[in-house]
């Protein structure tokens, strides 16, 4: 199962965000436009052009593709950003991220690996634990 903002609606000139609500189950793929919440579950891939925030009650078994990621509930698998990615304190994420920046803050769980870039390049910069 798929689904897809191409109609981009509008709402005072942005895009209108997807919510994925809490007892909600999403598996498959979902491509959008506009920002991402999670307070469900979500087992499939994830891209957006916006940014992802996944809440204190959101799970994630995917891959998320976006601008930026927050991580309050539970990810596991691999994130790409091309800015930032934050775990907050309740957050918990186990597996890769690839961002420009990582950002981890006091009492959030990583495990796994992580590369940060700048615009592209092959080059790995400094991370900050909060």
């Amino acid at each position: 199962m798929g689904f897809s903002n191409k109609n981009k609606t509008l709402r005072n000139g942005s895009l209108t965000d997807t919510l994925i609500g809490e007892g909600t189950l999403l598996e498959g793929s979902c491509v959008s436009q506009a920002d991402i919440r999670i307070e469900g579950e979500v087992v499939g891939d994830l891209r957006t052009s916006g940014e992802v925030v996944i809440g204190e009650k959101g799970s994630v078994h995917s891959e998320i593709q976006a601008r930026d990621v927050t991580i309050a509930g539970r990810m596991e698998g691999t994130v790409v950003a091309a800015g930032i990615v934050r775990i907050t304190p309740s957050g918990r994420l186990v597996g890769i991220v690839e961002a420009s920046s990582l950002i981890i803050e006091k009492g959030a769980v990583f495990q796994g690996t992580s590369r940060m870039y700048d615009e592209g390049e092959d080059r790995i910069l400094s991370c900050a634990v909060v």
